[in-house]
């Protein structure tokens, strides 16, 4: 009936979650200059994770509103605690991504 805290964390992620938040976050860190850029890189790249599913439902044919209830489950059925991971993942892999591209680009 009680999940641990760890499989509820596993749960929440799928294979299209994971390639949906390495994909932002490499396109965040592409675009960002500065280290000060890198909050808002993070928050647009998880606001467009939170919109996509959304989006992507609809475009395979979902009704509007029954793709908007499975979108929107996301926050319901997993907890706060995973959107919340999911911010912090998207953080810290642009952070890696930015400073990855950083050291070892050209200057």
């Amino acid at each position: 009936m009680y999940d641990s805290f760890s499989e509820r964390l596993a749960y929440g992620f799928t294979g299209f979650d994971w390639w949906l938040i390495i994909v932002l976050s490499l396109v965040g860190a592409l675009i960002i200059r500065k280290w000060p850029q890198w909050p808002a890189a993070a928050a647009i790249a998880f606001l467009v994770d939170s919109v996509a599913p959304f989006f992507f439902r609809v475009a395979t044919g979902v009704p509007v509103d029954f793709a908007f209830d499975i979108a929107f489950s996301r926050v319901d059925e997993r907890g706060g605690i995973v959107v919340l991971l999911r911010l912090s993942i998207y953080f810290i892999l642009i952070a890696f991504f930015f400073w990855t591209k950083r050291r070892y680009g050209r200057n």
